[in-house]
Formats: structure tokens, C-alpha cells, sequence
């Protein structure tokens, strides 16, 4: 078996996965952007996790942490994993007593309270990663920010660190990117991940869109890049947002995705991990031989070559120009300030 890990791993960067176990379908929120309810009905899904399928799920990772080179995570999402009340605190504490990882948490917030973050710190739970929305244009199914601002501010400690995770937004914010960025440093002291709205609810951005986040991405990364740490837009700029390291998300989900089972587990190791590998960075085949950008566009996040609305090349040429005007802002700020803009394009 210890092979078969190697096999997986040799001649690869070091690599990082993350795996997000859904525990349950349920979520107290409804966000008009939320991919996880895009492909699946809320009363179908309405449901947690079995016991039986959640310990096959801890033995899995179990697994994979002995026989997989790279740092292996894995948290608790959904829907909403707090809907789960006592019982996520109990799959905390049996997740930990099996892979002997102690889990973190992605949830909206909405039900985050003083006794909700004291049974935490009693348990096996490890951190809190709150998406957030960005205060500006929040969603309006969405927790008000300000408010969950407010309680990570409030119930943050050493014990349990509770931080602000992802914080996503519409094309029609890519103006007010910088007041955005302004106001989490001013409330939080740093600066969430900064995402753009993608899977299947993606918007193309307008011309207009595009030049405001090309006019204010300079200032974003000039005013804040050397004051704290900066993650923006980490599907299009990787390389900037892991230090250069492969950063690998994969789901074990309520549907059971993988056809895991007690009896297929070592078996299955090789094929969920080299399916991740083929499937999140897909190659991609530029015709733009002379792009200053080439050698970080080889592959790309596999969202960005698939879409249910939009055609492949649609998709790609968002992505392209997304990388542009990414890359330009960040090599005009920490290399050459005169810098012209890239203007190829696939």
C-alpha cells in the first residue's frame, strides 16, 4: 500500500489538499449565488449524513494522511454544517478519534453564538473559517456582514480561531474592490479571501466591469499588498495566493460521490487522488506563444473550462483576461512600476 501512495506523488511540488466532507444538505441561508443549490434541490437534500457513511468517510482520510505525500485537511461543510446543533461538535470528536486530524468548519455564520462557540472550544473542532459577504452589495439571502463581522470580532480567540474565510463578489462591486478591502482591514485588521462569483452562477463581467477592476486592482495591491497578506482571486492567480505550492479541493458528499464503502477504501485512494489531479488543473492550449503570462497559465482551475452556460472558449476568455489584469497589477506594484499593460488574449 505504501507504494501505491508513492506512485500517486513522485515527481509532483508539494501539495495541499483539502477535503470538504458535507455533513449535511440543510442550510438557513439563501444565497442567490450558492453553486451548492444550483445542481440540487433543497427538499431533496434536506438531510445530514449517516453515522455509517461518516466513518467511512474518517477512514478514508485516515488513509489517505498515511499513504498520500502532501498536507492533508478536512472540514465540515454543506449546506450549513451549525444547522447540525450538538451533533457536529459529536463528528468533530469521532472525525478526530479516527484520523487523528481534528476538522475545521465553513459556515455562513447565521447561527453563531456565545454557547454555539463554547461547546466549540470543548471540542475537537480546530477553527472557524466564516464566509462573508462584502459590505457594499451583500446578498440579500445572505447573513448581514456587518453582523457576522461583528461576531468574529466578538468571539475570536487563541482556543478557537474564528476568521473570516471567503468573501465574494459580483462583477458590479469590481469598482468598490478597494472600499471593500478598506473596510475588512479597518474592521478585522485583515483581508478575507477575495473571490469572484464562478461555478454556475458566473456572470461575465461587462466592459465597463472590466475596466473598473483594471483601474482599482493597482491601487488594491499597491495600498494593502505590503500591509497584509493579499488572496485575490486565488482560482485565476494561484501562484501568488499558495507561496507556489498545489492547492487540491476535493468533496466527499452527502451523494457519496466517490462509492466509497468499508470494503473499497485502500483501493480507492489512487483513483480519487489522481482524479483530483486531472480534474481541478486542466491543461490549457494557449496560441499566444509570446504572453509574459504563459508559463502560469498551463493549467487552469477546472471551472474555468466548464460551464453549463457559457461555452468553453467564453469561459477561457474571462479567464485570460482575469490572469491580464491580475498579474499586471501585481508585477507593476513589486517589479516595475511603468510596466504596460499585457494586452494578448487567447
Amino acid at each position: 500500500m505504501k507504494d501505491s501512495g508513492q506512485d500517486i506523488s513522485e515527481n509532483i511540488r508539494k501539495k495541499i489538499y483539502t477535503v470538504s466532507v458535507g455533513v449535511t444538505g440543510r442550510c438557513n441561508c439563501s444565497c442567490t449565488y450558492c453553486h451548492y443549490f444550483k445542481s440540487r434541490s433543497r427538499q431533496k437534500f434536506a438531510y445530514d449524513i449517516s453515522d455509517s457513511q461518516f466513518d467511512i468517510y474518517m477512514r478514508f482520510i485516515k488513509l489517505c494522511n498515511e499513504y498520500v505525500d502532501g498536507k492533508i485537511s478536512y472540514r465540515f461543510s454543506g449546506g450549513e454544517p451549525m444547522v447540525l446543533g450538538e451533533r457536529l461538535f459529536k463528528l468533530a470528536n469521532k472525525g478526530f478519534g479516527i484520523t487523528n486530524v481534528r476538522p475545521f468548519i465553513l459556515t455562513a455564520g447565521k447561527a453563531m453564538s456565545k454557547s454555539w462557540v463554547l461547546a466549540a472550544q470543548n471540542s475537537a473542532i480546530s477553527h472557524v473559517f466564516v464566509s462573508v459577504e462584502n459590505p457594499i452589495f451583500s446578498d440579500p439571502g445572505a447573513p448581514n456582514p456587518k453582523r457576522i463581522v461583528h461576531l468574529i470580532r466578538e468571539y475570536n480567540t487563541d482556543k478557537l480561531p474564528i476568521r473570516a474565510g471567503v468573501c465574494v463578489i459580483p462583477t458590479k462591486a469590481f469598482r468598490n474592490l478597494y472600499d471593500i478591502c478598506a473596510w475588512f482591514l479597518d474592521k478585522l485588521g485583515y483581508i478575507p479571501l477575495i473571490c469572484e462569483i464562478n461555478y454556475d452562477s458566473y456572470q461575465r463581467p461587462t466592459e465597463n466591469e472590466w475596466m473598473d477592476l483594471q483601474k482599482v486592482l493597482y491601487d488594491v495591491v499597491h495600498d494593502f499588498g505590503l500591509v497584509t497578506p493579499l488572496n485575490l482571486f486565488s482560482s485565476i492567480i494561484p501562484e501568488y495566493a499558495y507561496g507556489g505550492d498545489d492547492p487540491y479541493l476535493f468533496e466527499l458528499n452527502l451523494e457519496n460521490s466517490h462509492n466509497l464503502s468499508q470494503d473499497n477504501l485502500e483501493n480507492k485512494i489512487g483513483e480519487v487522488i489522481k482524479g483530483v489531479h486531472t480534474i481541478s488543473y486542466q491543461p490549457l492550449t494557449c496560441p499566444q506563444t509570446e504572453c509574459p503570462w504563459q508559463d502560469v497559465c498551463s493549467n487552469t482551475k477546472w471551472y474555468w473550462q466548464c460551464d453549463r452556460v457559457l461555452s468553453r472558449e467564453e469561459k477561457l476568455r474571462d479567464y485570460c483576461r482575469f490572469k491580464r489584469i491580475t498579474s499586471d497589477a501585481y508585477y507593476r506594484v513589486f517589479v516595475d512600476r511603468n510596466h504596460v499593460e499585457t494586452k494578448c488574449s487567447i
